[in-house]
């Protein structure tokens, strides 16, 4: 929507445009900014939207999309209207929320009450939230991509994320130490860049949107098909000062699980690059990173719940737009080591601040991955939990050692072949499940474990009849436990063919809907098995509506 010439010119020109950061406002503090983070999140229909606030932080209008681009600018007259009636706290106003505008009015949020000081700046000695301090010594990276159209020039509209990106990363210092020591080890000789390394540089590369990264494929699987780089002493300058030439060779490949996330994302990316460039260090540090990095780049994207071709993008924002992409592209990589004035301690490498940065994304991605239990680590989930600070507190921690411990997982699985993966994977998913339920069972009390299944239930749909627990809680007869599992294999039977098809480069638009709607008809097939007394107990254990995708 910001790529509209005529809404870019009345933000700049009516507006104040700022970007919250979505962990913090899930996730915020308990300082001055994070109520004020607090305060515009209250009435959030969703993690993501465009939100109008007044000077005080009271939300004027959400929106998550819009009925068409001409709304997109009548939606900032509303706003506009809105905030010369309430400018600040004096009046109270209920924060307006749409999920389209103007035609699908969402019910209003009542004012808090509450006036939020706002500082003019953060306390002395502390740091923005959103830019926590890096240690000192951390090489702060800038990447920049193009798509290269059949000409092999810069494919001159750089408002798409298919077309363009700039990104930030930031290469630690054990890394940089690790790299010393291996420099040190080898002389003059080649050597092997540590992985550790060239996957964190393989990862940012890549266009598109967050959600089709090809090496952490959140919502499908993906990894690195190939990853060599090597590196070597290229001179000298008589200060300490080493240059190192690299040279390497990256393939990603990642693309959706059918059915994975429920929201009907389909996509499938892959980039092959060839790499080249230096890195100068002194002493157990790097002081620059040079890299640039040719080769081409494939991605489709599309959804089989909405129909993305022909329709206006602001229609569905949530859902992105179409892509589809086959292009030689460009990827550079300049690093220098943060400014002393942006060091200091690594707020960032302590737990809390480390969750805080957990994406959505990857949260959901768990839930993908290892089942619906780890819906617990989801925001909206633990909201309707009603989880205590101390609770909430104890889930996150156990957050990120459980991502860091997927992650160990999934590098050693890079190079099994598919049948060992997935034995692999059964095998740790089962772990993961019995680690996590015994984890639930001493942190949430009895009515939080009980709502927590409901929504494991919700989640899963009746294909959880074939839980041991469910069928077991329903009395299913052997009868029905026959008519369940040949139920399910005709799923599986009718579904493999067109995962295939997708695989194979077909039109995820097209398949997309196909898949769904056969789920959709088996899920009812399974239910009509049910006696009208086991349908009436199944609903009373869903327990009452969630919509967690809408508030997705």
């Amino acid at each position: 929507m910001f790529s509209n010439p005529d809404v870019i010119r009345r933000v700049q020109a009516d507006f104040v445009p700022v970007a919250l950061k979505a962990g913090l406002v899930n996730n915020p503090g308990d300082d001055e900014e994070g109520r004020l983070y607090g305060e515009i999140g209250r009435s959030r229909p969703a993690p993501q939207g465009i939100c109008v606030a007044n000077s005080a932080g009271k939300v004027l209008d959400w929106a998550l999309m819009f009925d068409d681009d001409k709304s997109v600018v009548a939606f900032l007259d509303h706003a506009q209207k809105r905030f010369a009636a309430f400018p600040d706290a004096r009046r109270p106003v209920p924060a307006e929320r749409y999920m389209r505008f103007p035609s699908q009015k969402l019910e209003d949020v009542a004012d808090s009450g509450k006036a939020l000081p706002i500082p003019e700046r953060h306390p002395e000695g502390t740091s923005c939230p959103a830019k926590p301090r890096l240690q000192q010594g951390t090489i702060v990276a800038r990447l920049f991509g193009r798509a290269l159209d059949r000409d092999g020039k810069p494919v001159a509209d750089t408002m798409r994320q298919e077309h363009y990106v700039e990104d930030r990363f930031h290469v630690p210092v054990s890394m940089q130490a690790a790299l010393a020591g291996a420099l040190a080890g080898a002389g003059t000789e080649r050597f092997r860049l540590g992985d550790d390394l060239a996957r964190l540089l393989v990862s940012q590369a890549y266009l598109g949107q967050l959600d089709v990264n090809p090496v952490a494929a959140p919502g499908g699987r993906g990894g690195l098909a190939e990853s060599t780089f090597h590196a070597q002493k290229a001179a000298a300058d008589g200060k300490d000062v080493s240059r190192i030439r690299i040279e390497g060779r990256s393939k990603a490949a990642g693309a959706s699980d059918e059915g994975e996330g429920g929201d009907g994302r389909l996509w499938q990316h892959e980039v092959t690059l060839t790499w080249e460039g230096l890195i100068e260090m002194q002493g157990g540090r790097m002081t620059r990173l040079l890299l640039l990095a040719r080769g081409s780049e494939k991605l489709k994207w599309a959804n089989s719940l909405r129909p993305l071709k022909g329709e206006v993008d602001v229609t569905h924002l949530p859902a992105g737009h179409p892509i589809d992409m086959d292009c030689d592209v460009r990827y550079g990589i300049i690093g220098v080591q943060v400014p002393a004035e942006e060091a200091g301690p690594a707020e960032s490498d302590t737990l809390p601040k480390l969750i805080v940065q957990v994406p959505d994304e990857a949260r959901r991605h768990l839930v993908e991955a290892f089942g619906p239990l780890f819906l617990v680590f989801r925001a909206p989930v633990q909201e309707e939990l009603r989880l205590s600070a101390e609770q909430k507190e104890r889930v996150q921690q156990r957050l990120h050692a459980t991502i860091q411990d997927a992650m160990r997982f999934f590098e050693k699985m890079n190079n099994l072949n598919p049948e060992d993966r997935d034995q692999e994977l059964g095998s740790y998913r089962a772990k993961a499940q019995e680690k996590l339920a015994a984890f639930i069972k001493e942190t949430l009390n009895p009515d939080q474990r009980k709502r927590l299944r409901q929504l494991e239930l919700r989640q899963e749909g009746t294909l959880a009849l074939g839980r041991p627990d469910v069928a077991d809680e329903l009395k299913l007869t052997k009868k029905q436990h026959r008519q369940f599992e040949a139920i399910v294999q005709d799923l599986q039977k009718n579904v493999e063919p067109l995962v295939k098809q997708v695989q194979a480069g077909g039109k995820p638009e097209e398949i997309g809907p196909r898949m769904m709607k056969l789920r959709k008809e088996h899920e009812a097939r399974i239910e009509a098995l049910l006696a009208e007394p086991q349908k009436k107990q199944w609903r009373e254990m869903l327990g009452k509506p969630f919509a967690l995708q809408e508030r997705d």
